[in-house]
């Protein structure tokens, strides 16, 4: 008898460990935080050894960085177009917003469900604050997003988002009533066409014009030349000739960099030459990282925590001479809407990693302060949403 009252009480107490396990996952699960996409630097969420040095060298041979990246997602080669997107600083905006979704869902296809995290994560953060988007532009992206999320299954993730964008069809005063129709549907949402139907026009973006590229400045032939050989017929003789042209390439460079820096007087020019700046670092963080899938430059890699200072620094400086830009406006409305302008933009960048170490605190102050309509910072995922998002 006292065996089966023991084995009862080994029985309740059992099953009461159990409930008490249950009890608490579920408590866990109703008020974890609300995590978008896994929280990661977007630069190094990558693995050097799974590119393809033939593909990856390509942007340094010449090759436009749409072009890559297409050839890239073609073959398969999914790192490596992560790679050749991540890094990028000349694509445009569409180009940049349009391959981290069709690389999202690439990976998705392939099962590799942390990866297109990432990059719908990516997608969600150019959408969201790239201020030179319209807000149709900006809906439609957002929908594409919520819905890839979607089909993943992410059921949670795909309705914060898609309620982004139903935030923005509902409040946005620049959208006409066919397009805020069609929008609805897509969202299957019953939104008043005509409740903000002002059909005003979308001020064009002010700060595009802060910055003035040179027409032309270092000439990379030899670089383009060598990158080009070493990406057809790898050999140590070809690596060691265009390792020594990227370190004579970055001498030259740089020099021509502080020359021009110091001796630019128009404001746009010199932002000009600082946005050359940041895209030569770039690519030189890109090498140090490993992000052509070798060993190009064994110095720069010793050397990234300097590199990535240098690059914090200069975006730290261009955005410093868009606002002396900004406040040389003729008239206050548009300071202001410069001024959001440059807060998104620093926004962005930050979130997307092209801005590295970006201070996030004065960042978000900004953004918060000046930003129409309002966002605000989900510090558990590091990114914005609409002010109407607080659930």
């Amino acid at each position: 008898m006292k065996k089966i009252w023991g084995l009862l009480l080994l029985s309740l107490g059992s099953l009461l460990l159990v409930g008490v396990l249950f009890l608490g996952i579920r408590l866990w699960l109703t008020n974890r935080p609300f995590v978008l996409y896994p929280q990661v630097n977007p630069l190094l969420a990558f693995s050097p050894k799974e590119l393809e040095p033939s593909i990856a060298l390509l942007p340094l041979a010449g090759y436009d960085d749409l072009q890559v990246f297409r050839k890239a997602l073609e073959e398969g080669e999914l790192e490596t177009a992560y790679v050749t997107l991540a890094f990028s600083t000349s694509l445009e905006d569409q180009e940049r917003l349009g391959g981290w979704i069709s690389l999202a869902q690439a990976f998705a296809e392939k099962g590799l469900r942390r990866k297109a995290l990432i990059s719908y994560g990516q997608a969600y953060n150019v959408a969201i604050l790239n201020p030179y988007f319209s807000d149709l532009e900006r809906a439609e992206a957002l929908i594409a997003i919520g819905k890839g999320l979607e089909r993943m299954g992410e059921k949670e993730r795909a309705a914060f988002v898609l309620r982004q964008a139903e935030a923005l069809v509902r409040s946005s005063p620049y959208l006409k009533k066919a397009q805020r129709i069609a929008l609805a549907q897509r969202l299957g949402k019953d939104i008043n066409p005509d409740e903000f139907n002002s059909e005003s026009a979308q001020p064009a973006p002010l700060s595009k014009d802060f910055a003035t590229l040179p027409e032309s400045y270092y000439n990379p032939k030899e670089r383009e030349r060598l990158a080009q050989t070493l990406a057809s017929s790898p050999t140590k003789k070809s690596l060691q000739a265009l390792r020594e042209a990227l370190k004579s390439e970055n001498s030259a460079r740089l020099a021509l960099y502080k020359e021009k820096m110091s001796s630019e007087e128009s404001l746009p020019r010199k932002a000009g030459w600082l946005s050359e700046k940041i895209a030569w670092l770039t690519l030189k963080y890109r090498i140090a990282m490993g992000g052509f899938g070798l060993s190009l430059v064994p110095e720069w890699e010793v050397d990234a925590p300097n590199i990535k200072k240098e690059l914090a620094n200069s975006y730290s400086e261009l955005f410093a001479i868009y606002a002396e830009q900004a406040v040389s406006l003729p008239e206050s409305s548009q300071a202001e809407r410069a001024w959001s302008e440059i807060a998104a933009l620093k926004a962005y960048y930050a979130l997307i990693g092209l801005y590295p170490d970006a201070p996030m605190d004065k960042i978000v102050a900004e953004v918060k302060e000046s930003h129409t309509p309002k966002l605000i910072f989900l510090d558990s995922s590091r990114t914005f949403a609409y002010e109407a998002e607080t659930e």
